[in-house]
């Protein structure tokens, strides 16, 4: 009994720490060469389940203040580089996407984010602060309308809450009336931030109108679900500047990252 414990406690502990350091040395050493080519310092966020982990239990990730203080002490700590960051997130935290936006676009050097899948909600709040997105054409980006609610109810787009209020008026439920309160302050302030880290950004329309607050109102009144994809040719068309000149190395270093199902299957 104890030889099979000891077998056990190898595979199931050992053996997944041991393979796990293996990768963030290969990730490491990958993203090292991607500096010296770039001539810049970059840094990842990435938030995907891994087959590799304690216990083999995979971790479900998102953009929380932890995050946001490792980001903002790498921006503090490269202060004279320009920096690149490798985006790949469903969203997470609002304070803590508005946090590493403010901080990026604050950076006094040239800044890039580089989205090789995906980067909604508060992965776009993020790269919108960039001076550069860069997209892989098959990559998407997402709506930053805030999401309000709680465990009970669970979460709901902040136009939703204030649409339901209207309709209902005098027969809305006090907390769906408080739920509308708090979404409007939240629409409020995710516009100001909107436009805080795209000021400058947006080209100007045909005629040379102004289009800021039109491709804000876009990303954050509600008026696609809060899960639309936007390719990168859809981001540009709503305004935003995007590159599609995507470095094939950043998809090479995203394959170090192994994913807990693995329905797809091809010969490499």
């Amino acid at each position: 009994m104890f030889i099979l414990f000891v077998v056990f406690f190898l595979y199931t502990v050992i053996y997944p720490q041991s393979q796990l350091k293996r990768i963030q040395m290969q990730r490491l050493a990958k993203l090292k060469a991607m500096e010296r080519r770039h001539g810049c310092k970059v840094l990842t966020m990435i938030h995907r389940r891994e087959a590799i982990s304690f216990l083999g239990l995979p971790a479900y990730q998102f953009i929380d203040e932890e995050d946001a203080e490792q980001v903002l002490r790498w921006i503090r700590k490269y202060r004279d580089y320009p920096l690149e960051l490798i985006l790949h997130t469903s969203g997470g935290q609002l304070h803590a996407s508005i946090q590493i936006a403010r901080a990026l676009k604050n950076h006094p050097k040239k800044t890039r984010v580089l989205i090789p899948h995906y980067s909604m909600s508060g992965g776009t709040i993020v790269a919108l602060a960039a001076d550069e997105i860069v997209m892989d054409k098959d990559a998407v980006i997402g709506p930053i309308d805030p999401q309000v609610g709680d465990l009970m109810r669970g979460l709901f787009p902040a136009p939703s809450w204030i649409y339901a209020a209207e309709i209902k008026k005098e027969d809305a439920e006090d907390v769906t009336l408080v739920m509308s309160d708090i979404s409007r302050k939240a629409l409020k302030l995710t516009r100001s931030v909107a436009k805080e880290l795209l000021e400058g950004k947006i080209a100007p329309g045909p005629g040379g109108e102004d289009r800021l607050d039109d491709v804000v109102e876009k990303l954050v009144s509600g008026e696609m679900i809060h899960s639309t994809p936007l390719s990168a040719a859809e981001a540009k068309e709503i305004g935003l500047s995007v590159n599609t000149d995507f470095p094939e190395e950043v998809h090479e270093f995203m394959k170090l990252f192994r994913p807990v199902k693995r329905n797809v299957a091809y010969v490499e």
